[in-house]
């Protein structure tokens, strides 16, 4: 089981990061709700989250995630209780041929971006993963949110290839997705 709580002073505002647990599954499911509002970069669409995690589900889920040694789930919650962030790293343990590779996944509210919480996030996570002996840390990233590829960029990782029509938008439209990975 991983623990992390440490606090975090963003540009203008500070921010603790701590696990998520199964309390704060209805706040989980608002946050969720508003960023697939907020942005087409995600992989669902808008409503999707929350049409599929029940209140009950996503409770258990977060609990289950919190006793796990195989991931970590970070929220960083502004100083009046909000979600601003989240990050998600796990990794498998059931196959030994891909052990030494973890997942990430992010997102930041609208309202919280330019504070440097992803950044401080992919930080922790990194630290993590090198302490549970992950060697790849992996990501998928749509080629045209590049705020994000610039960051993962800055923070090391490197383009390994490229997912061509890998999803289908609304308006039947494709985008291509970045495999992204940073060895540790």
């Amino acid at each position: 089981m991983a623990h992390y709580k440490g606090m975090f002073q963003g540009k203008t505002e500070a921010f603790t990061i701590r696990n998520a647990v199964g309390e704060d599954a209805p706040a989980i499911l608002d946050y969720m709700t508003r960023v697939d509002r907020e942005t087409t970069f995600l992989a669902r669409e808008p409503g999707e989250f929350e049409k599929n995690y029940s209140l009950e589900a996503e409770t258990v889920h977060l609990d289950d995630q919190a006793e796990s040694g195989a991931s970590l789930y970070l929220l960083a919650v502004s100083k009046n209780g909000t979600i601003a962030a989240s990050c998600l790293c796990s990794f498998r343990t059931g196959r030994a041929r891909s052990r030494h590779r973890a997942e990430l996944a992010i997102s930041v509210r609208q309202d919280f971006q330019r504070q440097g919480l992803a950044r401080q996030l992919m930080e922790v996570q990194e630290t993590w993963c090198r302490s549970q002996g992950i060697e790849k840390l992996c990501l998928e990233v749509d080629t045209k949110n590049l705020p994000a590829i610039r960051l993962y960029l800055s923070q090391g990782f490197v383009v390994e290839g490229t997912l061509h029509r890998e999803t289908k938008m609304p308006d039947g439209t494709y985008r291509d997705l970045y495999v992204m990975a940073k060895f540790l």
